[in-house]
């Protein structure tokens, strides 16, 4: 313990964390056509960030995107299911492929990228550059 009293440290661990890497990843990948990036903070209002999830353009595979960016050495992971296909709404709904063509679509191009809250500009450069690389676009 830092000899703060312990509600301090509990009230310093409550407080969400704001990312300038944030703001250098949205920066460095707005120009990116059909790239959609979380949407910004509005009115003063901020939030705290543990993960940067991108939709990739329509047309564009995800999964060999993320193997591909895997080979130049950027981890990224596909970013949450379209959760009524999941084993679980499956056998208990009887859900199935095409009943939520837009939550569908959104699950099959959401994209989450490294981000970590001591990311130097360079690796922010790196991720930017290496999804450039990996959709096609010049670097």
């Amino acid at each position: 313990m830092t000899g703060r009293p312990a509600p301090v440290v509990l009230d310093d661990l409550a407080q969400p964390r704001f990312s300038p890497e944030i703001e250098q990843l949205r920066e460095t990948l707005a120009d990116v056509e059909d790239l959609a990036l979380p949407c910004p903070d509005l009115d003063g209002n901020r939030r705290g960030w543990f993960v940067f999830v991108v939709q990739l353009p329509r047309g564009v595979d995800r999964d060999a995107t993320v193997r591909a960016l895997g080979e130049r050495g950027v981890q990224s992971k596909p970013y949450l299911p379209a959760i009524h296909l999941m084993s679980y709404y499956r056998e208990r709904y009887g859900h199935r492929e095409g009943e939520f063509p837009v939550c569908e679509d959104v699950a099959a191009r959401s994209l989450a990228l490294p981000f970590f809250p001591t990311m130097s500009e360079g690796q922010v450069s790196r991720v930017s550059q290496t999804l450039r690389e990996v959709l096609g676009l010049a670097v």
